[in-house]
């Protein structure tokens, strides 16, 4: 069997059809993941964004949920399946959402990642963001709590 690649053409608009496959994939990646809910309200909401990456048979393999608010876009979750992981799926979606973005005159992309995840941050420092701040205790963590680093890109620099 041959490996899948994956382009621009994989990503799509999350639809409800999708939820199954969604929750599959945030509960095997996720320590604390979002509910079925939690995704249904995105998925109503206008001022959010929410993609998949299918595969050749259309099946999600990695998502992306975005908000925007005024000038400024904020990255709620960003999820590849683990078998998946570490393939440049979640550079695509993020170099994708950024462009997006700019193109919509947003100035500002934010996001937060626990602060364990050393491969994501080092993902989105390639991608141009800057630490500009923590939140302490933020994650949920089987014994106990986690900081989250904020990090933000300025979208009117041109960073790729």
């Amino acid at each position: 069997m041959s490996e899948a690649v994956f382009g621009p053409d994989s990503i799509r608009l999350m639809e409800l059809d999708d939820l199954d496959a969604v929750m599959a994939i945030e509960t095997a990646a996720q320590l604390t993941p979002w509910t079925r809910s939690h995704f249904g309200d995105c998925l109503k909401n206008a001022n959010y964004l929410c993609q998949v990456v299918v595969d050749r048979d259309d099946e999600p393999v990695a998502f992306l949920i975005l908000s925007r608010i005024l000038d400024e876009t904020h990255v709620l979750n960003v999820v590849v399946a683990p078998a998946l992981q570490r393939r440049g799926i979640a550079r695509l979606m993020l170099e994708q959402a950024m462009e997006a973005a700019r193109n919509d005159a947003m100035t500002v992309m934010y996001l937060e990642v626990r602060e364990t995840n050393t491969g994501a941050q080092l993902l989105y420092e390639r991608l141009g963001f800057e630490v500009c701040g923590v939140r302490k205790n933020y994650y949920r963590r089987g014994d106990g709590h986690e900081n989250a680093v904020l990090m933000q890109c300025l979208l009117s620099g041109g960073h790729k």
